[in-house]
């Protein structure tokens, strides 16, 4: 199963009367794709921006990011479960344009929860390598919903899911960010790409390196259209665990879902170009060997997290590998399933690091929700309880006003990490990292 990424770079966009990709410009046929937008009926209006890094700009109310990308020779699989049907991805070819972003965002609606809806990030100088985003060349697309949706008083159903009609407005969108990302993608069909990657998992086991297994915990996303639940979170009970090829993940199968805190929202762009993956697969052959991912999402009882992690370390275990690496979504007690599987797999001989980002809002906090002894081996991504001080920028893009803070947007201002768009996300796509002293 071996799946071609072909790399086309991408230094800037440029909106135009046409959608062509000249050398590191990618000219984009403003009209025609707000048109194309525009079919959703979901939309009162749809306007299109373009964000370069070093501008004096904030972009807020984020909902998504997406990388711009489509399937070479068999469109009919470009994000399958939304844009196609649900056909299983990771092989073929697929082209990429790399150093380009699709981000989508919107106003919350009333019946919307915005729990944890706060997503910003910067692109002036001050916040690079905070955010991946923020050295990105980014078209922004701005949603407004229609009336109907945008005066619904109804209340959201809890803080993790919103009324009916706010669920389908928060598809839509995302769904037009995958959308763009096609469009600007396909600009590059038929051209010479920068750089041709190919990735596939060893057809037989090289026992004279040890064999490294990923456990994936998830946090709520839609898997070839289908949303996988986290325990009690929008849907009912978790997912069982279940095997995956890592290639799906990185074709397009795994689309953000929800709202999540946005340090450690799962967002499409980072499972697109997923760090845990890439590494594993760049390191594979070299000193040691990919042996594949097991996808699991949190129990909320003891008796559903003893079921879902014992059933994810006998998948892991049937892989026979000589280590672990799985990370932790974070937010809560998902962190009990995460250190309960790194428990099992330890007592099982198998040696597991854990990467998560850290919750410490002073120093004699632990960072972390629940530990066990065997988790002798963690990589922290940083800490999200961590405040910044944001200067002031001359725009902003994606609304009014801030959802948790009365400060202008412009700013200054300060804030946690937790609100910066993908800032210290627990797959390590980020420059942040936290140190003991």
């Amino acid at each position: 199963m071996a799946l071609q990424l072909e790399y086309f770079d991408v230094t800037d966009i440029v909106l135009g009367d046409r959608t062509v990709l000249e050398g590191g410009t990618l000219v984009v046929d403003q009209d025609r794709l707000r048109a194309h937008l525009m079919e959703d009926d979901h939309f009162e209006d749809v306007s299109l921006h373009v964000a370069h890094p070093g501008d004096s700009l904030r972009v807020i109310n984020a909902v998504d990011a997406v990388e711009p990308r489509c399937r070479l020779g068999n469109g009919d699989h470009d994000f399958p479960g939304f844009l196609s049907a649900p056909q299983t991805v990771g092989d073929g070819r697929t082209a990429v344009l790399r150093g380009a972003a699709v981000v989508e965002v919107s106003e919350p609606v009333p019946g919307e929860s915005t729990y944890w809806r706060e997503a910003f990030f910067d692109m002036t100088d001050s916040c690079n390598g905070f955010s991946p985003f923020s050295d990105l060349a980014n078209l922004v697309i701005e949603v407004t919903p229609v009336k109907s949706i945008r005066e619904d008083e109804r209340p959201p159903l809890n803080v993790f899911e919103g009324t009916p009609e706010a669920v389908s407005l928060n598809r839509a969108i995302r769904m037009a960010g995958l959308k763009a990302s096609v469009f600007m993608a396909s600009a590059a069909e038929g051209s010479e790409p920068n750089e041709v990657a190919t990735f596939d998992l060893p057809s037989r086991r090289n026992t004279d390196l040890p064999g490294i297994v990923y456990l994936y915990q998830l946090a709520i996303p839609y898997l070839y259209g289908e949303i996988v639940p986290g325990g009690g979170a929008i849907g009912g009970p978790a997912h069982l665990p279940t095997l995956i090829h890592p290639n799906e993940i990185l074709d397009g199968a795994l689309v953000c879902g929800w709202n999540a805190i946005a340090c450690m929202r799962e967002l499409t762009y980072v499972a697109q170009n997923h760090p845990i993956i890439s590494d594993l697969y760049e390191r594979s052959g070299k000193d040691l060997e990919f042996l594949g991912v097991v996808l699991f999402a949190n129990g909320d009882t003891r008796e559903s997290k003893d079921r879902l992690t014992g059933h994810a370390t006998t998948l892991a275990r049937l892989l026979n590998p000589d280590g672990a690496v799985i990370n932790y979504a974070g937010g809560g007690h998902p962190c009990v399933d995460t250190m309960m599987i790194c428990q099992k797999l330890e007592e099982s001989g198998i040696p597991t690091t854990v990467l998560s980002m850290e919750m410490a809002p002073n120093p004699s906090d632990s960072g972390f929700v629940h530990f066990v002894r065997e988790a002798d081996a963690i990589v922290s991504t940083g800490n999200y309880e961590e405040s910044y001080d944001f200067p002031e920028v001359k725009s902003v893009l994606g609304g009014t006003a801030l959802l948790n803070s009365d400060s202008s947007p412009n700013g200054p201002f300060s804030y946690p990490l937790s609100g910066l768009l993908g800032s210290t996300n627990q797959f390590g796509f980020t420059n942040m990292t936290a140190r003991s002293h």
